[in-house]
């Protein structure tokens, strides 16, 4: 997993850093293969905002969060893209139940 970060309108921390790297590990879980995680973090009128951008082999992901705490930003941000992502393999997984109950 390859991951960039980057902040606006705020200081970088060591502690945000971390934390989003060990969140963003879990995501693994859902992949096979390599993926580019890219975090952009911003302070908009006394808002905290997370935007997750996830590529990969034949997937592209986008989530936004904002609230007063960042922590919980991101937190919201990575329920939203793995919703996209079980929403996305049910999809998959209907459609190939459903081609082979048909040729059979």
């Amino acid at each position: 997993m390859e991951m960039h970060i980057s902040f606006k309108h705020m200081e970088p921390t060591e502690a945000i850093k971390q934390v989003t790297r060990e969140k963003s590990e879990k995501l693994g879980v859902y992949f096979k293969g390599r993926i580019n995680v890219s975090w952009n973090f911003v302070v908009e009128n006394r808002d905290h905002v997370a935007h997750i951008h996830l590529v990969g082999n034949n997937m592209d992901y986008f989530a936004e969060a904002r609230s007063e705490d960042l922590y919980k930003s991101i937190d919201q941000a990575l329920a939203k893209v793995e919703k996209q992502i079980r929403a996305h393999k049910e999809i998959v997984k209907d459609h190939l139940h459903h081609s082979r109950t048909g040729n059979e």
